[in-house]
């Protein structure tokens, strides 16, 4: 009997190319095909909610496959862990409908940006925060935050492909800007986004907060006959793909 397996996983990004699978760079998705693999004795298709690029990591990341096993599917993490290297991590797993989709079943998703403020940042989270030391005005961040809500064309914010042609709009649900101590967390909630979105809004809003741009030119982003790009692209290691709502 077919089953359709969804895995909560979780994964430091530092040393992968990215989740998806690709030739000669170490990825997320071909490390987990081998673990399941040595499960389940089959070469399993797997499918993502989302692909995070280099240096990305997820705390909370999902992905289904069919499977013929006959291993509960409740405890397919267990069985798991022990063929995963120690970057990534088999949360929890369950049966669910065979027409699940971990990608087209999620309703919204929400990635988080990391800064530290820190003059001087330790060395131990060179991977896992953006450093930012500029004095910034955070009511202007904010307002900017404000702006970027509901639904645009975004193509501003996306890395510039000229072979690629697709729907640039997106809705963003939600977007806030949290403290904690010296670091800075932003939070972009959407169904989905385009490729550097994420990184590309926090550089620009960081840019607005330092005044390098005025709230009229952050608005000019959005305008339909705007030619220019938002920027700047932050770097992947204070990114998160923090968490996915099915529900």
């Amino acid at each position: 009997m077919i089953k359709n397996i969804l895995l909560e996983i979780a994964y430091d990004g530092s040393n992968f190319h990215g989740y998806q699978s690709q030739n000669d760079h170490r990825n997320v998705e071909d490390e987990l095909k081998k673990a399941i693999h040595k499960v389940t004795g089959e070469n399993n298709r797997i499918i993502a909610a989302g692909r995070t690029d280099k240096g990305v990591h997820a705390f909370c990341q999902y992905v289904n496959f069919l499977t013929a096993s006959k291993i509960n599917p409740s405890s397919f993490n267990f069985h798991l862990d022990p063929y995963l290297p120690d970057d990534i991590l088999a949360i929890s797993a369950k049966e669910v409908d065979l027409n699940f989709h971990a990608r087209f079943s999620a309703k919204d998703k929400t990635y988080k940006y990391v800064i530290c403020r820190d003059k001087i940042m330790h060395p131990v989270y060179r991977n896992y925060m953006e450093q930012i030391t500029y004095k910034l005005d955070l009511e202007k961040i904010k307002d900017g935050l404000e702006i970027i809500k509901g639904e645009h064309d975004f193509k501003a914010f996306m890395r510039v492909d000229k072979d690629l042609e697709i729907n640039t709009i997106r809705t963003i649900d939600d977007c806030y800007l949290e403290e904690e101590g010296s670091k800075l967390i932003f939070y972009f909630r959407a169904n989905s986004f385009l490729h550097n979105q994420v990184r590309i809004m926090a550089g620009s809003l960081i840019e607005l907060g330092r005044s390098r741009i005025s709230l009229d030119e952050f608005k000019e982003y959005f305008l339909p006959t705007n030619k220019k790009r938002a920027n700047p692209t932050l770097s992947p290691n204070g990114l998160y793909l923090w968490s996915i709502n099915y529900e």
